[in-house]
């Protein structure tokens, strides 16, 4: 048979990217995590890992140079959890961009997009309330709107668990289609009406059915293909992009569908297996030069292959539902079903139960509160509901709430001086869904990172609210955490853990101390003015020692006056290093904190400590010049000595060697560039002959530093013959030195000119720009 005339195959990857909301509720910064180094969080760790690679995969030729670099998003199907797409959105707004116009593409080649929506922040719909669920997809579908410009056809349902509650919800939400496991399947319909039971064996992947809820909504469901699921997630099919081409060549031929379709994780495409996504690049690759397979995705291949036939779900433990995580249906995230991670011998997960009839019983005293006060504020004229699936708007931006609420009033007016109410009640109400979120259940201990961010959450909710009501919200939550014992016992309870988390600062203290503490250290253009949800409105007075200043809360809206004292610290009565002030404008609530150094959170510290050595590293010529002349009369006694000095002249000239390089290298110009560079590799001549291992790591990370810099300038100004030359030079140099560092940012800047015909700056040499792109190991030249 002519090859010619075989039909390609339909192939859809599905990738889960999704990251549990990490920020700090009293604050909205994400606290630095230990456990994630070198990274500052987790969020970091999985970014360069994963999501990053995947924007930017490479292929590479048999002497690993760079042929090609591809955005992965525009071939496979994919869903970004809400709360990792606002934390990309600050962190790496450039990458968000990248993920949109991947999903534009594939709409541009389909007809439909490959991006779909995921519920909020990652709830298990089927053990939510009716409303809560029902708010989750609608938030869900209003974030990725008014991310992708677009509606979404598809959801991906948290964990992918579903039961008949959900799937009406999904049909009054106009959703085509969701992604399950086979496993979840009960039985399918033959061509005669007759539904039949699969007794355990996994339903065709290669067509889609019919799911009907309690009330009669219907969705479209796709089983994805089991055996590729496993060989990805767990075979290591992605270390061998040759491998996994020929395990689809054999699903295509042994088994004969018309679409081969799987869904994973999508952090497996290079965080779980290191350089996944590069095995996913080159099977891209592989798919579009050959005539095996054609890339799709589910909305495509559903309008051309509507479902007509009807699938059966199980109705998992106690009819509550199914996922693809837990083999008891939904029982991982509320019992101890035996679903974990690992842990130690003996543990157990019993601690699940309380905490989610904490939450549960907190949640329903919120729900209560929050009806009663939008009734009131807004005298019937606007429900619970309604007001909170118009938040959807805002709820993943909290700073424009102000702005959102400014916008509600004209259609429904209400008091001005209800204003503040309603922020926090709709902030009050975010934190709640929030300390729903499953990752609270899915590991092995409520002492992990995951169970108190849930709890944290929690307890926010409850600040924000107990001031609507005389019930105490805080004591019979606390009393049911008591009953959650943690497996270690350092950790003790859930009651041990919330009182460990609401002895934390609140974070108007927090945000006025750093306020404080950045005018003491920064220099006057580095004066910082916001701080997580918090800006600074105004300085009423200050001196190095104490401070009073005007603080609003952009989420709450709530607005302060405070002030920070520092203690002498030759003050041996008084345990502390700072006294804060704070009088809430609003209510008139004062309250004075005693906060000693050891309080200040690592991620704060890190930020002074930055405006400390960017203070230090700022130099005129005159003082560059002087130290220069010094380290060269240093380096030529040393020299000639039999001995070198290891006091403090020692230290001193490598801290002044360590400014001098920082300073050039990190806050220099082309024209310190062009006046120094000799001295530059002077310097670094000395620190490698006289430096000790500290030293060497951190001129590697200036180094880098300096590179991604470049990068980033190169990307919001446009590649330029100075940025050529620099780069150039300054690779030559440092690798002189044995210098390697990573080249993955400044990499990725000069690929579209490569690759995609972008035109650099007016005067720009194309012969420099090709010889750097040998320099930086592409195998492409312009």
């Amino acid at each position: 048979m002519n090859t010619a005339t075989i039909k390609k195959t339909d192939i859809i990857l599905h990738g889960h990217f999704y990251q549990p909301p990490r920020e700090n509720p009293r604050t909205g910064i994400i606290g630095k995590q230990l456990t994630a180094k070198p990274y500052e969080n987790w969020n970091e760790r999985v970014y360069a890992d994963c999501y990053s690679a995947n924007v930017n995969s490479r292929y590479l030729s048999g002497v690993r140079r760079i042929l090609s670099v591809t955005n992965n998003f525009e071939y496979i199907s994919f869903n970004f959890g809400a709360t990792l797409l606002s934390w990309i959105q600050e962190k790496h707004p450039d990458m968000l961009e990248r993920i949109i116009d991947a999903d534009k593409k594939s709409m541009l080649r389909l007809g439909h997009g490959n991006a779909i929506a995921q519920g909020f922040n990652h709830s298990i719909l089927p053990l939510c309330t009716r409303e809560d669920a029902k708010i989750q997809i609608a938030w869900g579908l209003e974030d990725f709107k008014l991310r992708f410009g677009r509606d979404s056809e598809g959801l991906w349902l948290p964990e992918a668990a579903i039961n008949p509650m959900v799937i009406d919800l999904l049909s009054e939400f106009g959703i085509k289609f969701v992604i399950l496991s086979p496993w979840q399947c009960k039985g399918i319909e033959n061509p005669n009406g007759k539904i039949l039971d699969l007794n355990g064996t996994a339903p065709p992947y290669g067509k889609p059915f019919i799911l009907t809820g309690e009330k009669g909504g219907t969705v479209s469901a796709f089983f994805y293909n089991p055996s590729l699921a496993e060989g990805i997630s767990f075979g290591h099919l992605l270390r061998d992009a040759d491998n996994l081409y020929q395990q689809l060549l054999g699903i295509k031929k042994n088994e004969q569908q018309s679409l081969i379709q799987t869904a994973t994780d999508g952090e497996i495409y290079g965080h779980h297996e290191p350089f996944g996504d590069m095995a996913l690049a080159a099977l891209i690759r592989k798919v579009n030069e050959r005539d095996d397979f054609s890339f799709t995705n589910y909305a495509s291949f559903l309008e051309a292959n509507p479902a007509i036939l009807h699938a059966e779900l199980h109705e998992g433990e106690g009819k509550k539902g199914t996922s693809w995580s837990c083999s008891h249906g939904v029982s991982r995230w509320y019992r101890d079903c035996g679903c974990h991670t690992g842990g130690e011998e003996g543990w157990n997960q019993k601690w699940r139960t309380p905490l989610k009839d904490g939450l549960d019983h907190l949640a329903q005293n919120i729900d209560s509160i929050f009806a009663h006060e939008v009734d009131r504020i807004f005298a019937g004229s606007l429900s619970a509901e309604t007001l909170l699936i118009k938040y959807g708007k805002v709820v993943s931006e909290p700073s424009k709430t102000g702005a959102f609420l400014d916008e509600l009033k004209i259609e429904y007016p209400f008091a001005q001086e209800e204003r503040e109410n309603l922020a926090k009640l709709l902030a009050g109400m975010k934190n709640k869904h929030f300390s729903f979120t499953s990752c609270g259940w899915f590991f092995n201990d409520i002492g992990g990172l995951e169970p108190r961010q849930n709890i944290t959450y929690a307890l926010r909710a409850i600040d924000l609210f107990q001031g609507f009501t005389q019930t105490d919200l805080s004591t019979p939550f606390l009393s049911e955490l008591d009953k959650a014992k943690s497996n270690r016992k350092q950790d003790g309870t859930g009651k041990t853990i919330a009182l460990s988390e609401s002895r934390e600062l609140p974070g108007e203290v927090e945000a006025s101390l750093f306020f404080f503490l950045n005018r003491k250290v920064a220099l006057k253009q580095d004066y910082c003015n916001t701080y997580g949800w918090y800006l600074l409105d105004n300085v009423i007075q200050a001196d190095y020692m104490a401070s009073s200043m005007e603080i609003s809360n952009s989420a709450s809206l709530c607005s302060y006056q405070c002030s920070v004292v520092e203690v002498p610290q030759d003050s041996v009565k008084i345990p502390h290093d700072f006294t804060v002030t704070i009088l809430e404008t609003n209510t008139g609530i004062h309250n004075v904190y005693s906060v000693s150094t050891s309080n200040i959170p690592a991620k704060m510290l890190d930020e002074l400590f930055m405006e400390i050595d960017r203070s230090i590293c700022i130099l005129s010529e005159q003082q560059i010049e002087k130290i220069i002349l010094n380290i060269k009369n240093y380096s030529i006694l040393a020299k000639t000595s039999p001995y070198l000095p290891m006091g403090t002249l020692y230290l001193e000239t490598m801290g002044s060697c360590l400014s001098v390089i920082k300073y050039l290298f990190n806050y220099g110009t082309m024209e310190i560039w062009d006046k120094y560079k000799q001295s530059f590799a002077q310097m670094l001549d000395f620190m490698v002959k006289h430096g000790k291992t500290p030293e060497m790591d951190l001129i590697r990370s200036i180094t880098e530093k300096k590179i991604d810099i470049v990068a980033e300038k190169i990307n919001k100004e446009g590649l330029s013959e100075e940025a050529v030359r620099f780069i150039t030079e300054f690779l030559e140099m440092i690798r002189n030195f044995k210098f390697q560092p990573n080249l993955t940012k400044i990499q990725n800047a000069l690929y579209p000119y490569l690759a995609h015909h972008k035109q650099p700056k007016e005067k720009t040499d194309i012969t420099m720009v090709n010889a750097l792109s040998k320099v930086l190991n592409f195998d492409l030249s312009l």
